[in-house]
């Protein structure tokens, strides 16, 4: 591991209330029971372990982001352009992971890249799906593969990216 990446850990304390934060916002406007938040981390495992609450904070940013998807290439150039300085970076994979168990994942991806590569967007705004790229290389040949490999992406959305 990088000591950039290293160095940027999250405390527990951070962590807990990262996942406080994402939890709140996937339930506003919900009437919420007492001890519920609890109780929904609770699911994750014991909540005295920083492994439950990185497990709740992944799954809860992944429920944000399919939840929250208006436009499927912001996924790409927002939700998941990963960079090292963004606070989820280190928590990048499984973010991605968790999403992509949701049935429309590789639908919303799939319409991200075809919205990326149409003539509607440039070259400039095309690169700020960078950090998606990235991530996809960083999956290629390991066992976090996605059905499809990070090359092919033209490929994937059914059109051609040869100049």
């Amino acid at each position: 591991m990088s000591n950039t990446i290293a160095s940027s850990m999250m405390k527990l304390p951070e962590l807990k209330k990262r996942v406080k934060r994402t939890w709140d916002i996937l339930h506003t406007g919900f009437t919420i029971q007492p001890g519920q938040f609890e109780q929904d981390v609770k699911a994750f495992g014991d909540r005295r372990y920083k492994k439950t609450w990185e497990a709740a904070l992944c799954r809860f940013e992944a429920m944000f982001a399919i939840e929250s998807c208006l436009d499927s290439w912001m996924l790409l150039t927002n939700t998941f352009a990963f960079r090292p300085e963004r606070w989820d970076y280190e928590y990048r994979h499984q973010i991605f992971d968790e999403f992509l168990m949701y049935p429309e994942a590789l639908e919303a991806i799939k319409t991200g890249l075809e919205d990326l590569f149409s003539k509607d967007f440039s070259n400039t705004e095309r690169e700020q799906a960078d950090g998606f790229f990235r991530l996809l290389e960083e999956r290629e040949g390991s066992d976090r593969t996605i059905g499809f490999s990070a090359r092919p992406i033209g490929e994937l959305a059914g059109i051609s990216t040869a100049a």
